[in-house]
């Protein structure tokens, strides 16, 4: 899994999508729909960064680029 912590989700969906079976999480624990990834900044991943991918989809958790990863309830 390539490390994207800390990255914008949009960019890491044009880049990876044709690669990877992907999904996006609110990190908050709000249940927010990620509908415009370009909007949201990367917490977390499952797999965890520089692990393999044994499962689909990917899962990155992400919070709303104004907010803080530390803030996030799943960090």
């Amino acid at each position: 899994m390539p490390d994207v912590i800390g990255g914008n989700a949009g960019r890491a969906y044009e880049q990876m999508s044709a690669e990877l079976d992907m999904t996006f999480r609110d990190a908050s624990g709000r249940g927010r729909p990620v509908d415009d990834p370009t909007a949201w900044r990367i917490c977390g991943s499952q797999p965890s960064p520089n692990q393999p991918i044994k499962a689909y989809p990917v899962v990155f958790e992400v919070v709303r680029v104004p907010e803080r990863c530390e803030n996030a309830a799943s960090k």
